[in-house]
């Protein structure tokens, strides 16, 4: 393959993983276009189902922040700070300042002011009290790069392992030579006791040539172990 044929593949790979990670699966499977109006009403639905889901809420704010819906956003962003309650600060100051270009002046003031109850038409859950305020980092003015670990991080403090673990399999695959990624999924991969999930993902790591840490070889061993 020409060095320009890989990495026409490589690119196409990491856009589809990334697509993957943020669309729900449920989608492809009932034939709804992810990008379509539908699409968003079943991520609405899915956030109202499981509330404490907190990828289903970082799904339907992504979606609306790439289809340019302000209203939309602004309700979802406010029911994700609705549902974490007091928590998760750095979180939300991280996803106010990466959408802060899609929303008013209005809308983004009412998000930071503390004690202020708000709702439009698309919130979902209104009886909450929004507290005062890095998962999306703004670069280059419109563009987003998603900091993967500090999302697994957010994953990790509500006990959403398998999410955490998700998304920095995603990351890796941007950016596999980011070592701090890969201890930190090894952990995960040890602490979970998920042999399985590691050795396809490790296999995966080898074969694309990835510079790997010392601490592969050394999970390897552990799961080697307690397998045999």
């Amino acid at each position: 393959m020409l060095q320009s044929d890989f990495g026409l593949e490589t690119a196409r790979t990491v856009i589809a993983a990334e697509s993957e990670f943020w669309s729900d699966a449920r989608l492809a499977a009932f034939g709804i276009d992810p990008d379509g109006e539908q699409a968003l009403n079943v991520l609405v639905f899915a956030v109202r189902k499981q509330p404490a889901d907190l990828l289903g809420h970082l799904r339907r704010i992504y979606r609306c922040y790439r289809s340019d819906l302000s209203e939309q956003l602004f309700a979802a962003l406010l029911d994700l700070t609705i549902i974490l309650g007091g928590r998760g600060s750095a979180l939300r100051a991280r996803l106010l300042a990466a959408c802060r270009g899609k929303l008013s002046a209005a809308q983004a003031a009412a998000l930071l002011k503390p004690g202020t109850r708000v709702a439009n038409r698309y919130t979902l859950f209104t009886d909450g009290m929004l507290g005062s305020s890095d998962l999306v980092q703004q670069v280059r003015g419109t563009d987003t790069q998603y900091d993967y670990l500090a999302l697994a991080n957010d994953f990790i403090e509500y006990s959403q392992l398998s999410q955490a673990i998700e998304a920095l399999e995603t990351g890796l695959i941007q950016q596999p030579e980011r070592e701090d990624l890969q201890n930190s999924l090894l952990e995960l991969y040890r602490s979970t006791k998920n042999a399985e999930r590691f050795r396809r993902q490790y296999r995966a790591l080898s074969d694309a040539g990835v510079a790997l840490v010392d601490g592969w070889r050394q999970v390897a061993v552990y799961f080697d172990g307690i397998s045999s």
